[in-house]
């Protein structure tokens, strides 16, 4: 029997509430030659049930009697898909008719790129917009992002399966930063690429399998990593250290030598490698945000280090952060 040109790989755990609907939008692709390989991890909410209630060949369930995690329920998936390129797709999530194609014919015609992920609508529990996740559209841009965040919904991936096992191992054994570690190792060889057109719909929820700019030891080491790799011709040591410092707890930053130090390193990277676009404005946003710090030490710091960057940050968002800070 042929192997599918592509698998779509999606881990489920008590997914019942929406898997429904994210299977429905795969098997609505315009592109036809894929199986969908969905991995119940244990689930006790009728998860598998729901999955065996689709009447489509190209499905296959694969289901574990106790839960063994995502990391290791996404490396079985690798190592089990039949095709050579796997998409990965969440249980909450949703995917655009035209994603695996458009995908499909991007990696058919770029045998340089391992993967490719794409922007994302993000959408709340009942599905209604929220936002958009929007994503690096250089390699430049994309390893400057890889320094402070992982900008890549995990969704909206698509990868050479044989390559990501063989090159790079699968997925790294992480307790949060499973996708963002492998992200920056692919792109640290420059083998990561980025769609601007939103191919996914990212739900966000209390349950969410993907989360974003969660915090801990392990995504600080990856962070730590990619400051080194991308930042490390252009910045001292000790540099270094006052942006992973700032990053890992902004409650106790300094924005002084923050500034003084991003923007330096924005400057130079800019002039290497073009500009950063809105990049940086709203990597001050999100630190902003979790430092909890009023906004006038940030407008004070900008104001000694770069003006010209207070007529470029996103001050709406700035603005109804300072409100819940009480100023």
């Amino acid at each position: 029997m042929r192997s599918p040109a592509v698998t779509v790989l999606m881990p489920a755990f008590n997914a019942a509430s929406f898997i429904r609907h994210s299977i429905r939008s795969i098997l609505a692709q315009t592109f036809g030659d894929f199986e969908l390989l969905v991995i119940d991890d244990g689930s006790a909410d009728g998860t598998a049930e729901i999955v065996s209630s689709f009447r489509d060949g190209r499905i296959r369930l694969v289901r574990h009697t106790d839960n063994k995690g995502l990391v290791s329920t996404l490396n079985e998936g690798l190592r089990i898909a039949s095709a050579p390129l796997v998409a990965r797709m969440d249980a909450d999530d949703v995917s655009a008719g035209c994603r695996l194609a458009l995908q499909v014919d991007f990696l058919d015609s770029r045998d340089a790129i391992d993967a490719v992920g794409s922007a994302a609508m993000i959408v709340d529990q009942r599905g209604v917009p929220r936002g958009v996740m929007r994503v690096p559209s250089s390699p430049q841009a994309l390893g400057w992002e890889l320094c402070f965040r992982n900008p890549v919904p995990h969704c909206s991936v698509m990868m050479r399966r044989k390559r990501i096992l063989d090159d790079y191992g699968g997925y790294p054994h992480s307790r949060k930063s499973e996708d963002y570690a492998l992200w920056s190792e692919i792109a640290a060889r420059n083998r990561f690429a980025m769609m601007t057109k939103k191919l996914v719909k990212y739900r966000v929820h209390g349950a969410s399998i993907m989360r974003s700019d969660s915090d801990g030891n392990d995504i600080s080491a990856v962070r730590r990593r990619n400051i080194r790799r991308c930042l490390g011709p252009i910045l001292s040591s000790g540099e270094e250290e006052i942006l992973a410092r700032s990053w890992e707890d902004p409650t106790a930053m300094d924005w002084d030598e923050y500034c003084r130090v991003f923007e330096h390193a924005a400057a130079v990277f800019s002039r290497i490698h073009g500009p950063l676009g809105k990049a940086p404005g709203l990597q001050y946003q999100t630190l902003l945000v979790n430092s909890g710090q009023p906004v006038i030490r940030l407008i004070s710091s900008l104001r000694r280090h770069a003006p010209r960057r207070l007529l470029r940050l996103p001050w709406a968002r700035l603005l109804a952060a300072r409100l819940c800070f009480g100023e």
